[in-house]
């Protein structure tokens, strides 16, 4: 069984509901290079070329399961409730339920998306990988994987082969639900 909630983290400062690949890559290396001399995370020189290069991945897999969608570069949630606050530089948070987001317009991964495409890819990962790195799936299928896998817990923390298995990402490909939530609240 999954979660019955997915959630957003955001920085207020920004707002919800962005993605950075939206960007040109002068702001978008100028919102990295802000996030990463505030030292609330930790964010890699080549992040956004990764990123892209993951979105690109995505992008992709979701014209194949979804066919054409609303947006063409996803919005990211956590399936679960993440609204911890444990990521400091993404410190509010929208818990959604699940059931008012279409199936039709959501994939997921499993772990993160930019954990799951180069274990899936890389020699170097291969202690780590399991059938679902690399994988996109329809909500039918994480419910099958999720089935089969279970959910990720705090194995990670002990479990080597699992350092990577924090959460399943979501991304949604249609901004309308997102904007009527924001218009309920």
């Amino acid at each position: 069984m999954i979660p019955d909630v997915v959630t957003h983290n955001y920085d207020p400062a920004r707002g919800p509901f962005m993605n950075i690949c939206e960007l040109p890559e002068i702001e978008a290396e100028r919102i990295l290079q802000e996030i990463r001399k505030s030292g609330l995370r930790s964010i890699k020189l080549d992040y956004l070329p990764r990123r892209r290069l993951t979105e690109d991945w995505l992008i992709r897999e979701r014209r194949q399961k979804l066919g054409a969608t609303k947006l063409e570069r996803p919005i990211y949630f956590f399936l679960g409730d993440f609204a911890d606050g444990k990521d400091a530089s993404r410190s509010a948070s929208i818990v959604m339920r699940l059931q008012d987001l279409p199936p039709e317009t959501l994939t997921f991964t499993y772990p993160d998306s930019m954990a799951s495409l180069p274990i899936a890819t890389r020699d170097d990962h291969r202690a780590h990988r399991k059938p679902y790195h690399g994988h996109v799936f329809t909500l039918d299928e994480i419910r099958s994987v999720v089935a089969e896998f279970g959910l990720p817990d705090d194995r990670w923390k002990t479990e080597p082969a699992l350092k990577y298995g924090r959460f399943i990402e979501v991304q949604i490909w249609d901004d309308r639900p997102l904007k009527d939530y924001l218009a309920a609240i």
